[in-house]
């Protein structure tokens, strides 16, 4: 947006934008933690799974 169209906005419609913006950043940081989180726990599970298997293997033997 041009500085000339937010000059043109009245308070309601201001603070409606403003809260979009906030709605959005919320999300991204939602959706940025969640992968992350995802993420770290997919690792976790493979070394967990990989000492299982090792385990399994040392004792098996």
């Amino acid at each position: 947006m041009d500085k000339k169209d937010l000059e043109n906005l009245s308070e309601q419609e201001l603070s409606e934008l403003k809260d979009s913006i906030d709605e959005t950043i919320a999300n991204k940081r939602y959706k940025k933690s969640f992968s992350a989180t995802n993420t770290k726990g997919v690792a976790i599970a493979w070394i967990i799974f990989g000492v299982l298997i090792a385990a399994y293997r040392y004792f098996s033997m």
